[in-house]
């Protein structure tokens, strides 16, 4: 098991060939000090972000220590829950399926990436010998099982070209870029941005 430095989330095992850019990962989401909820504030065990690829394809088992969740594009700093329904049957298993950046720049935003996170279950219930503590849940009052979730990362050939629609109208306005170049330069603009809060959040502590 490779662990991702975060103790409720791991990364199983992970499988990529090396002539494109396609990713399979089995992420796992174990109970920890994030289910335990203090005060208001929820602690995703994987922050908001889009997928830099064209889609991702997800098959979650049936764990509930794990919520995914969507931005509402309707409402400001709202998250949807992703239901799925429960298998009855293993051989017909349910898909969650994640518009990439790529694939959003392609159509022009006609298919907007999606901006998701996964956040724990959160556990309600009093604290040790039934007393309850002042904005916490006690972690061993519910139990929870581990989630798990095979993921598959859609990307491109890096060398295949791509044609990005551009504000212009012709043909002759669009950029051509490599696949490579292109997801480069979007894991540079993720990094900027980043970056650009860590400091904004640096500068209100100080």
């Amino acid at each position: 098991m490779m662990s991702n430095n975060n103790e409720e989330t791991d990364q199983i095992i992970s499988s990529r060939d090396t002539s494109d850019t396609s990713i399979l990962t089995l992420l796992g989401y174990q109970k920890g000090s994030r289910h335990r909820q203090h005060g208001k504030q929820i602690r995703p065990l994987v922050a908001p972000h889009t997928d830099v690829g064209v889609v991702t394809l997800l098959l979650f088992d049936q764990g509930d220590s794990a919520k995914l969740q969507r931005i509402d594009r309707e409402a400001e700093n709202q998250w949807i829950d992703v239901a799925l329904p429960r298998i009855q049957n293993e051989c017909d298993p349910v898909f969650v399926i994640n518009i990439g950046d790529c694939l959003s720049e392609l159509s022009h935003g006609m298919f907007p990436s999606t901006i998701h996170r996964v956040i724990p279950k959160i556990i309600h219930g009093g604290g040790k010998k039934g007393k309850k503590k002042k904005n916490m849940t006690d972690l061993t009052t519910t139990a929870i099982t581990p989630r798990n979730c095979l993921a598959l990362f859609v990307g491109l050939e890096p060398t295949q070209m791509l044609t990005l629609p551009s504000s212009s109208p012709t043909i002759e306005g669009a950029e051509r870029i490599t696949y490579e170049e292109w997801r480069k330069r979007r894991i540079a603009q993720a990094a900027k941005v980043l970056r650009e809060k860590s400091n904004e959040k640096e500068e209100i502590k100080a």
